[in-house]
């Protein structure tokens, strides 16, 4: 069986507190929950965030990591951001349907406004990216299916669906232009998911921009010292930070940071 490329068609999934959200792939959309809901980090980032907050959810996919700060802190404003064309159409229907106060916006976030090309995984289009390594990605894929126990059998089929892929010219902007456009004097959480280009997206926040961001919850992939580049950052812009792996990925590249202020504490 070989896996074929394009695949844009836009379904559902219920998930397990009854919300039904649009998504390309169930499976997905399914896993993505599972690492979200609960007692995890993205809920341990949002508690205690203010109606006088904004939160931006940078990689926001299909906005399930939305659905879950909407669901904490249902008085926030969210902003959420996603380039990949198939990905936000999802997005922009979940967001109509179950995000009130939130704002999704078809956009990359990077060091530098302009465009860029978009590598766009149509059959796990959480992995797209504007960093493309397939070293990395191959050493999260293996991580993950070791983890998952996945059959020797299927593991050729999931390799070759993980290799498909295309490209889109996107447009970029960065966090500076984004306070500056919406005029956000405080960011109570910004959360980061985008795939080898996190380091990128905290270069486009000015220094005198710093002070308005209260957390930061980034997925970081750590390749040619790209965690310590980032802890050092956070932990230089005076925040305290935090470290861990999720068991899933155990062996992979792929951390959690959860960077707080003292207030926070």
């Amino acid at each position: 069986m070989t896996a074929e490329p394009a695949r844009d068609a836009i379904g559902t999934y219920e998930l397990p507190n009854g919300v039904r959200v649009s998504c390309a792939d169930e499976t997905e959309a399914r896993i993505l929950w599972a690492e979200i809901d609960g007692d995890t980090p993205y809920a341990e980032a949002i508690a205690g965030v203010g109606a006088d907050e904004v939160v931006l959810d940078v990689g926001a996919h299909i906005g399930l990591a939305s659905l879950c700060f909407t669901e904490r802190a249902p008085a926030s404003r969210i902003i959420a951001f996603e380039p990949a064309a198939a990905t936000f159409s999802c997005l922009e229907r979940n967001f109509a349907e179950h995000v009130p106060n939130g704002t999704a916006l078809k956009l990359a976030v990077a060091a530098k406004n302009g465009e860029q090309e978009f590598v766009y995984h149509p059959y796990v289009s959480s992995k797209s990216t504007l960093h493309t390594d397939e070293t990395d990605e191959d050493l999260n894929l293996e991580a993950y299916l070791d983890n998952a126990g996945f059959d020797e059998q299927a593991r050729p089929l999931v390799r070759e669906m993980h290799n498909v892929r295309t490209i889109e010219t996107v447009e970029v902007v960065t966090l500076s232009s984004v306070l500056d456009e919406h005029r956000i004097e405080r960011v109570g959480l910004l959360k980061i998911d985008v795939e080898r280009a996190e380091l990128e997206v905290l270069e486009g926040l000015r220094e005198d921009l710093w002070p308005r961001i209260r957390r930061v919850l980034a997925e970081v992939h750590d390749r040619e010292g790209r965690l310590g580049a980032v802890v050092a950052k956070l932990a230089g812009h005076g925040y305290d930070v935090r470290v861990r792996q999720a068991p899933a990925f155990a062996g992979g590249s792929v951390y959690i940071v959860l960077a707080t202020r003292d207030q926070d504490s």
